[in-house]
């Protein structure tokens, strides 16, 4: 997946949040953590964004699903309403590994911090791109107040071969990716792209769609009206009302709408090399706090 998001943050959010608190990582010393952690100037993290901004996803890739995982995450912890514990336990319980989840749950016990963000609040963005290997990504999230984040820990999470987190540690190394996923708390195009990218998770997962996180998703994103709406049209017209089809698209492309509050959503469907299939969606989103309001295809005329 690659983003070029890099936009304003809804008012109200509580992701500015002072006081950040960093972590050791499992089993290290604070000393040795605190390397993980840098400050970054001003003039880094204020860069404008030019044309409009998308985000591309890929189904079954590592920096993709480790970007579904953290933005979905941060969501559940930055809600308006308050921390999302539905959906940050569905969320764990479907990218973690059980043995990663448990050592992590003993952690955060001990260290009384969020082991996934390694602190007690939630980063302003964050970026995720590829690691060493295949199996890795380097999580990068930047915290701080108002307009200029200043602190930033490094992350590498590492998936094993046949899916799932197995382990979360710190580095001080920056990574030199190709490919790189960037987000921001409270974007809209962000917020949709962490929908769409957990919820396609959901309903492709290995072992058979996870149908708790699908629901917990639904829950978080969509207004109480809407989701009751989209479960009669579903029933209607036997299709996914999040994806409009009956399987899973091989990639994905969340941008700006022409119109303020909408985001386009193109889905690609198709076996092989080369999908075949273009369903285009438009997305609507209450002003207020960016729940969806409307999922409509797109005329294409």
């Amino acid at each position: 997946m690659s983003r070029n998001t890099h936009a304003r943050r809804r008012p109200g959010r509580r992701a500015a949040v002072a006081g950040l608190v960093l972590a050791v990582a499992l089993g290290v010393s604070t000393q040795v953590a605190a390397q993980g952690a840098v400050t970054a100037p001003a003039k880094a993290s204020a860069k404008a964004s030019t044309g409009p901004r998308s985000v591309t996803g890929f189904n079954g890739d590592v920096v993709t699903q480790v970007a579904d995982f953290y933005g979905a995450y941060i969501d559940s912890r930055d809600d308006a309403a308050g921390p999302d514990a539905k959906l940050a336990k569905a969320l764990r319980a479907h990218y973690l590994t059980p043995a990663f989840a448990q050592r992590l749950e003993t952690w955060e016990k001990k260290n009384n911090l969020d082991g996934l963000l390694r602190a007690q609040n939630v980063p302003v963005d964050w970026t995720v791109s590829e690691g060493r290997n295949g199996l890795e990504a380097v999580v990068t999230l930047a915290f701080g107040g108002g307009e200029s984040p200043t602190t930033v820990t490094r992350l590498v999470v590492k998936q094993e071969p046949i899916g799932g987190i197995s382990d979360i540690r710190t580095t001080s190394t920056t990574p030199a990716a190709v490919r790189s996923v960037s987000g921001r708390t409270g974007d809209s195009v962000t917020r949709v792209a962490d929908f769409y990218g957990a919820y396609v998770d959901a309903k492709d997962a290995p072992a058979g769609p996870d149908a708790k996180l699908a629901k917990a998703l639904r829950a978080h994103y969509l207004t109480p009206a809407f989701a009751q709406r989209l479960e009669a049209w579903e029933k209607k017209n036997n299709l996914d009302g999040v994806l409009r089809a009956q399987n899973v698209p091989v990639d994905w492309t969340v941008s700006e709408g022409r119109n303020s509050g909408e985001i386009v959503v193109t889905h690609s469907f198709g076996g092989g090399e080369s999908p075949t299939v273009t369903t285009n969606l438009v997305v609507e989103l209450e002003p207020v706090y960016g729940d969806v309001t409307d999922i409509r295809t797109k005329n294409t005329r």
